[in-house]
């Protein structure tokens, strides 16, 4: 029985050495300078209902990686929208073979372009686009959202209110997550003292920690009042990854304060987690969508065709 113990203890010691190894030493070699392996590329694929001028929703899954709308399991929540009459173009924007592989300084200008490029299909009407995500995909579309005037509505499914860093071990959690011109966007760090939540599994707690940093807080927050279009929030009062209801009630609140001009509403899912704002509110989605967003197309569209960019 001692050797067995002794055994187990060798086995935990080789782990935490191996842990502080990764933690501390493998961040020393990490290159903020260079951008990461295959920076710009993005993987894309268009789903196309029947009919012409179809408006079109842009999907970006969250930090799972891959692009999620593609998948044989979410075939049934994308038809919803294709049903609707809706066009959708699934955007994976790391985590796969040929574009980055860590959720690390994301280019916004290569996801953009890809809409253009796409938006150039007779199929679609090129007036009228929105962007949708869950988890840090939400925090990609209204990110991406506030930068282009072209962008018209945004769907946030248990989103942010701020930039993160890209939370990626390699980058020490110090990087932005996202890239505009080719620059870092202002971005809350994910520092060293987050990582007792962290081991712990209460991933929750050390979003919260990070949110401490007044500063960064204040600089990072998402320029929501910019987007050109009608904004949809929905969250889970009990979000066990990340605060997402209070951070959409911060997106709310800084909407009311600027005086934002377009619809925008908040649905605070009772005793909610993190994934059912994505997994069972399509129906109220496809509402808001319909009733906010296609009017204001149909409404905007002549003020909304010539491609604005802003600065950080």
């Amino acid at each position: 029985m001692l050797k067995i113990v002794k055994y187990f203890s060798f086995i935990v010691l080789i782990i935490l050495i191996l842990l502080v190894g990764f933690v501390f030493i493998t961040p020393m070699t990490f290159d903020s300078s260079t951008p990461p392996l295959n920076y710009g590329k993005v993987d894309a694929e268009l789903f196309l209902g029947e009919g012409k001028e179809q408006p079109l929703l842009v999907y970006f899954g969250g930090s799972e990686g891959g692009n999620s709308m593609t998948k044989p399991h979410n075939i049934k929540e994308r038809q919803q929208y294709i049903d609707q009459g809706y066009a959708m173009l699934a955007v994976g924007y790391f985590g796969m073979e040929g574009i980055p592989q860590e959720l690390d300084r994301i280019s916004l200008d290569a996801i953009y372009n890809e809409i253009v490029l796409t938006l150039n299909n007779p199929r679609l009407n090129s007036n009228c686009v929105a962007v949708m995500g869950g988890s840090k995909g939400a925090e990609l579309a209204l990110t991406l959202a506030s930068k282009y005037t072209r962008i018209n509505g945004v769907v946030s499914l248990a989103g942010s209110h701020v930039v993160f860093a890209g939370p990626s071990f390699f980058a020490d959690g110090k990087t932005s997550s996202f890239m505009f011109n080719d620059q870092e966007l202002p971005h809350v760090p994910l520092t060293l003292n987050i990582l007792p939540s962290v081991l712990m599994g209460n991933l929750r707690r050390a979003h919260e920690i990070a949110l401490m940093d007044i500063d960064s807080v204040e600089e990072a927050r998402i320029k929501v009042e910019d987007v050109n279009g009608p904004i949809l929030l929905v969250s889970g009062e009990k979000d066990h990854i990340w605060p997402s209801q209070e951070m959409s009630e911060e997106v709310i609140e800084r909407l009311k304060t600027k005086g934002f001009p377009h619809p925008f509403k908040h649905i605070a899912v009772p005793n909610g987690n993190h994934f059912q704002p994505q997994n069972d509110f399509q129906p109220e989605v496809i509402k808001f969508l319909n009733e906010k967003f296609l009017p204001y197309c149909d409404a905007h569209h002549q003020n909304i065709a010539v491609d604005t960019q802003k600065s950080i």
